[in-house]
């Protein structure tokens, strides 16, 4: 073969190769880039998914038109990046390779939980059980452990009091353990903030968050938070009982027994919550604190104070003595009549 011919032969051997190429990549670009005709999708991908079968799941659905060009996609532009799991929202119409960077990159249908100030384990798995979150039962398995926050508080029995109260934004399919652990971690956080506060030097973590449990239950008035631990702090050091209701209402509902009316029979329950019966804080926290519950129990009001009654406006009367805190009883209950 001559010279020339061997150059016109590399030429045209070039030339078919580059064209094969091009094709190639229109037909890679076309099968990505070109919206597809699906209507919105709802997409599961279930954890540990390999790569395949999403691919597979996404072409079963009309979302993908080509399996092999979303490989290529995969090992090439995506950089070896994996694709999460998670509940998707497919828009309509969308390109291939937007889907494919959405699932690259985590982008799952979330919803808001808010978990209020003062709502208990129980209330929390009401919340989740509403918005059909989490397995219920590994709920209440994961909150009866204190493992996540055996290193902050190792005498605590379980995660009451650690599922820190705040609005958080899950993502759908998430495990009753993530839920858990996302509101641990949120009140280490907190606490980490909160802690230099702290002149309860004398009080292990499981007793501070306890005593915020406590003011979270008796009062919702700013103002009020540090003198009601205050009035518990002083108690606790004259050796009183606390005679805090909102612990037997926490021991009745323990125990099966709560009918939704407090009535003075119960003080007289046999529960170690019931702190008209045993002395010091009881076992562990009743529900689960803010930040300013927290905040007063680590920085209690100093003063005198030994009881408090509720008044007509929401807040409490405040008294040093058994005698003026019986006037203010009388007076509470001349004000009902």
């Amino acid at each position: 073969m001559t010279l020339p011919r061997v150059i016109r032969w590399t030429a045209v051997l070039l030339l078919t190769a580059g064209l094969l190429l091009a094709g190639s990549g229109l037909w890679w670009h076309n099968r990505l880039w070109t919206p597809t005709h699906t209507p919105e999708t709802t997409l599961v991908v279930q954890p540990g998914a390999a790569s395949t079968t999403i691919l597979h799941q996404l072409a079963d659905a009309g979302i993908l038109t080509s399996v092999p060009a979303g490989r290529i996609y995969l090992e090439g532009p995506a950089r070896g990046r994996e694709m999460q799991w998670g509940t998707y929202i497919i828009p309509a119409s969308s390109r291939p390779v937007d889907v494919l960077e959405m699932l690259l990159r985590g982008r799952v249908k979330q919803f808001k939980l808010t978990v209020i100030e003062g709502m208990s384990s129980e209330e929390i798995q009401a919340v989740l059980e509403k918005a059909g979150v989490a397995d219920i039962e590994d709920w209440l398995s994961v909150v009866a452990e204190s493992g996540l926050v055996a290193d902050l508080a190792p005498d605590a029995s379980s995660l009451e009091g650690f599922l820190f109260p705040d609005t958080y934004a899950y993502s759908t399919g998430i495990t009753a353990p993530a839920v858990a652990r996302i509101m641990t971690d949120r009140f280490r956080t907190v606490w980490a903030e909160e802690q230099p506060n702290n002149i309860q030097s004398s009080m292990t973590t499981l007793d501070i968050v306890t005593l915020a449990s406590l003011v979270e239950a008796e009062t919702s008035v700013p103002e009020e938070r540090r003198r009601v631990a205050g009035v518990f702090v002083n108690r606790l050091r004259r050796g009183m009982l606390l005679q805090c209701d909102p612990t037997v209402v926490f021991a009745l509902k323990r125990r099966g027994e709560w009918t939704g009316r407090l009535l003075r029979i119960h003080w007289n329950v046999d529960d170690p919550y019931n702190t008209y019966r045993y002395p010091g804080l009881p076992p562990g926290p009743i529900n689960n604190p803010g930040r300013a519950a927290l905040r007063a129990a680590l920085n209690p009001e100093v003063h005198k104070l030994l009881y408090f009654v509720a008044d007509d406006s929401g807040g409490h009367i405040f008294s040093s003595t058994l005698k003026d805190h019986n006037r203010a009883v009388a007076k509470r209950k001349r004000s009902r009549h």
